[in-house]
């Protein structure tokens, strides 16, 4: 869920995760033969306005793939079959899974209660490979749903569970699932519910405030010559005025089953080796911490450099990347 909508920040880019595989610029050549051989980290995205900020971010950490509904079961199957990942997150709105904007007959919204009946009829069906489903599965799942609360679940709720089920089953053993969301750590079921659907020893993580998935920033404020770039990554994820519950992030950990109240915002790191870091913060941040931010942004916006530099110059840019990377001596720096 967004704490606010920017207007007019993203252009709609629509494109599904296999054809972008046809279109892959050289870095992102470079970041898939990395991942098959070692593993790495994906980054799904929902919204069809929301993914130009990662292209916008200079990124050696996710693999970034924009899939529109959870009910495209064959794009997660095939992403399953391909790779084996590390950390995975979905930035998303709260318990939806599909892109909010589009008509509610396509719209899919699970809670935790869903996941329990889901979960029992799951139980029930024969034990397949759970990247080799096909539609005879599909409906016969959603007729042992029927059983359990009729007329209720159509095929894109029970493709999105197993998609969701699939994701956190693809993910290695002592790694992390993000579920980027608003206020889904609000009740502890959810959770726990998630944690159910995997075998995995992992930690999911969701959150108790609104959670910023779009980000929008101008330089200067005024009369701005740079406007919309940057990203959610290298940010806190809640947004100041929405630090509203001090628990902040909770995590489950699967192999003991039990939940950690954090009390801390998340910070996703887009380059480097660390890929997440916990960050204690209150709702007013620091001055220090509203300028890392300002400065992380700017550093690894692909955007700023063309803007800041047709404006006043390559050397000045460089200058300025330079004063950054000295204000901040621990920053991840972007490889030559």
């Amino acid at each position: 869920m967004y704490n606010y909508r920017p207007i007019g920040v993203y252009g709609a880019k629509t494109m599904a995760d296999e054809e972008r595989l046809d279109k892959m610029k050289p870095d992102e050549e470079d970041l898939e033969q990395q991942i098959k051989k070692t593993g790495k980290n994906l980054l799904i995205v929902l919204e069809s306005d929301g993914k130009d900020q990662f292209d916008d971010t200079h990124n050696n950490i996710w693999l970034v793939r924009h899939i529109p509904s959870f009910a495209n079961y064959e794009s997660f199957a095939e992403l399953a079959k391909k790779y084996k990942f590390k950390n995975i997150a979905i930035v998303h709105h709260g318990n939806t899974y599909s892109d909010h904007t589009v008509r509610d007959a396509i719209k899919v919204i699970l809670h935790y209660q869903d996941f329990q009946i889901l979960g029992e009829a799951f139980k029930k069906m024969e034990t397949k490979d759970i990247t080799e489903l096909d539609e005879k599965y599909f409906e016969s799942f959603r007729k042992e749903c029927d059983k359990i609360q009729n007329g209720v679940y159509e095929l894109r709720h029970v493709k999105s569970y197993l998609s969701l089920r699939l994701l956190l089953n693809t993910i290695q053993d002592n790694f992390s699932f993000f579920s980027i969301a608003c206020n889904e750590a609000d009740d502890k079921e959810y959770l726990y519910e998630m944690a159910k659907m995997t075998n995995k020893k992992i930690k999911i993580f969701a959150n108790s405030n609104f959670t910023q998935i779009e980000i929008s920033r101008k330089f200067p404020v005024n009369n701005p010559f740079v406007i919309n770039f940057g990203s959610i990554l290298n940010c806190f994820l809640t947004t100041g005025s929405s630090w509203i519950n001090s628990n902040g992030w909770s995590y489950i950990n699967t192999s003991s089953n039990k939940i950690t109240v954090t009390k801390q915002d998340l910070w996703l790191y887009s380059i480097g080796a660390k890929v997440y870091e916990l960050v204690d913060r209150t709702a007013v941040l620091t001055p220090e911490q509203t300028k890392k931010i300002d400065e992380y942004q700017i550093y690894y916006s692909k955007k700023f450099k063309i803007g800041y530099s047709k404006a006043k110059g390559s050397a000045v840019y460089d200058q300025l990347i330079k004063q950054i990377i000295k204000d901040n001596p621990g920053i991840p720096l972007i490889p030559k």
